[in-house]
């Protein structure tokens, strides 16, 4: 399971109409927060107890030092709400070690496209690509620009017009999207309509899909199949045998049979439960691998097996 970190909240700031800043250090007598790259984020366990993923927006050069933004949602279930109403300067919180599903890969030019909270990671990858003098743009579509998370922060981006803000995807998409670059790369993270509908304009304006990468907030909604029957997996460290039964995930099973994982989302949006699979052919329901990387990995918490059983290196 996650381990946690003990951490307080140095300061918390208001960002935009519906969203706070938080900036976390190491609790007392602890030692400093790990060191992150841009795109990562962390696990915190929330006032209310569910536990919630957020991205790091900070700069990752900061020795010892987290910044998260948490938007209030009318829909959330208790979890950032609660952070959001009861967040204040001292307050103590556990939280993960940063984990990265959506590195910065290495290319010439980068399109930063963010809806919304979207933004988030965004940032930490914005403030990195400038401090390594990259070719970067960002495109920040939010529905109240004037009052839009990191306004501030974006003021002289905007006025250079290296950052673009626009209300929805009706006003049109990237002007970048247009010209596809063999040496660039797409960064995309916002709501999942907002994302496909990206994505699908970015392949037929010729980019490959392998160039646009994104990371998920929430969770997709699964079609029941075939491939939700039972299954067995087998440890190839132990060569013990487990079977997953229809109705349960990979991660339940071993952990119901005594087996420790690691476990964060649950959802299959952070990469927390991913391990080695080694054999068999995976029915793949994460939102975070590659098309490459899910000939030799899967998610524990989400996916499940095509055939009648998958050996992992566990």
């Amino acid at each position: 399971m996650t381990s946690f970190l003990s951490a307080v909240i140095h300061d918390v700031a208001r960002e935009g109409a519906d969203c706070i800043r938080l900036r976390l250090l190491a609790a007392e007598g602890r030692a400093p927060l790990p060191s992150y790259e841009a795109g990562a984020h962390i696990d915190v366990v929330t006032p209310a107890g569910p536990v919630r993923q957020y991205s790091l927006c900070g700069l990752p050069d900061a020795p010892g030092t987290y910044e998260l933004c948490v938007k209030r949602d009318a829909a959330s279930r208790g979890g950032s709400e609660s952070l959001f109403t009861q967040a204040k300067t001292g307050m103590g919180l556990e939280i993960s070690a940063p984990r990265n599903a959506f590195p910065l890969p290495e290319a010439n030019r980068y399109i930063l496209i963010a809806g919304g909270i979207g933004i988030t990671p965004l940032m930490a990858m914005m403030q990195t690509l400038r401090h390594r003098g990259a070719d970067w743009r960002l495109y920040y579509y939010v529905r109240d620009p004037a009052n839009a998370p990191f306004r501030q922060d974006l003021a002289q981006d905007i006025a250079s017009g290296r950052v673009t803000l626009a209300t929805s995807l009706r006003n049109g998409y990237p002007d970048a999207l247009e010209a596809p670059a063999p040496d660039a790369v797409v960064m995309l993270c916002g709501p999942n309509g907002f994302m496909d509908a990206v994505s699908s304009h970015a392949v037929s304006a010729g980019w490959r899909p392998d160039q646009v990468r994104r990371e998920h907030f929430q969770p997709v909604e699964q079609p029941v199949g075939e491939s939700d029957r039972p299954f067995e997996v087998v440890l190839s460290r132990t060569g013990r045998t487990v079977s997953v039964p229809a109705g349960q995930s990979i991660a339940y099973a071993l952990l119901d049979a005594g087996i420790d994982v690691p476990l964060s989302c649950e959802q299959g949006m952070c990469g927390a439960c991913v391990v080695p699979l080694l054999q068999g052919e995976g029915d793949h329901r994460d939102m975070i691998l590659t098309q490459d990387e899910q000939e030799r990995s899967i998610a524990l918490c989400c996916s499940r097996a095509r055939g009648s059983s998958l050996v992992l290196e566990l």
